[in-house]
């Protein structure tokens, strides 16, 4: 029991630690960003995830148990590099992006085992709700991801091979005949 309860206490500080991290990352990732419309997605998840983790916490309250208050340090370490990653970059836009996707495959793993883990109905639900949530935001994320990439760089141009001439296979060359034997 004790190892079930110790599971479901890692479980659940897990989830709202990566809401919290993502809360961070994606607010970085707005002031990282320079499309409208970017700036307002990530601003908007950053929300989202910080309502996760509130969610969570209060779901928790309601079982009885006091839920852990991670502070997102990650978030704010991951909220640094994108920043930083943004200013030496030529495409704040798209590098912003593979960060936040990155991030995101962070939510995804941290959601599917909180979800095997956690056992209560109600809150398996409300686990599931916001992993369906994750899961449409890290899928546009991705899209976008793509879609902002920079052209692949041109591929080498190929030299013809030089003409060259080969020595004939040994079963090609002419043979020699054979000198008389015991001629004089």
């Amino acid at each position: 029991m004790s190892q079930t309860l110790h599971d479901f206490s890692a479980a659940v500080e897990s989830i709202i630690s990566v809401n919290r991290d993502s809360e961070q990352g994606f607010r970085a990732a707005a002031d990282a960003v320079a499309d409208p419309a970017l700036k307002r997605m990530f601003i908007e998840l950053s929300a989202q995830r910080a309502s996760f983790a509130s969610e969570i916490q209060d779901a928790i309250r309601k079982l009885g148990f006091e839920p852990p208050n991670p502070l997102g340090a990650t978030g704010t370490l991951h909220g640094v590099w994108i920043t930083f990653k943004g200013a030496v970059l030529a495409n704040k836009d798209h590098a912003a992006l593979v960060e936040a996707e990155r991030g995101e495959d962070q939510s995804v793993k941290a959601y599917q085992a909180g979800l095997a883990m956690i056992l209560q109905s109600e809150l398996q639900g409300l686990i599931g709700r916001q992993f369906a949530a994750i899961q449409t935001s890290h899928e546009r994320i991705r899209t976008l991801r793509d879609q902002t990439a920079p052209p692949p760089p041109p591929a080498p141009a190929e030299k013809a091979p030089a003409e060259t001439t080969a020595p004939a296979p040994a079963s090609a060359r002419p043979v020699a005949a054979p000198e008389p034997v015991g001629k004089t």
